[in-house]
């Protein structure tokens, strides 16, 4: 596989970019005192992985992609930069709406993105 692609259980996608968000997540405990001072209680770490669409793909392509919406969650195999290597996640799903031109006979279909989100946390040290 290359980088720009992914897979969703067991279903090949080729992205055109791949963005990458690693977020702290902080527990109830977390937050300013009254002097101002930050208390951190980070209780792990998520992935989120955001796959831009432009140029045009098939319509079987297309709906394959759109079938990803539909999913409460997946598992995702992706190329993890951090990790210079492919992984595979427990993630949930969300999109962009997905337009669709037609002109004449040919479609045509708007740049979009879908995003995974990890669904459990990574222990961080």
């Amino acid at each position: 596989m290359k980088d720009s692609q992914f897979e969703a259980d067991g279903i090949l996608f080729t992205a055109d970019t791949v963005q990458y968000e690693y977020s702290q997540l902080d527990g109830d405990s977390a937050g300013r005192s009254d002097d101002g001072t930050m208390y951190r209680d980070v209780i792990g770490l998520t992935n989120k992985i955001s796959y831009d669409f432009i140029d045009f793909r098939g319509e079987k392509e297309i709906s394959n992609i759109l079938k990803l919406l539909e999913k409460t969650s997946c598992t995702l195999k992706y190329y993890d930069l951090k990790e210079m290597g492919f992984i595979t996640k427990y993630m949930y799903v969300v999109g962009d709406s997905v337009k669709i031109k037609k002109i004449g006979e040919e479609r045509t279909v708007e740049p979009f993105q879908i995003r995974f989100i990890q669904m459990n946390v990574d222990d961080i040290g």
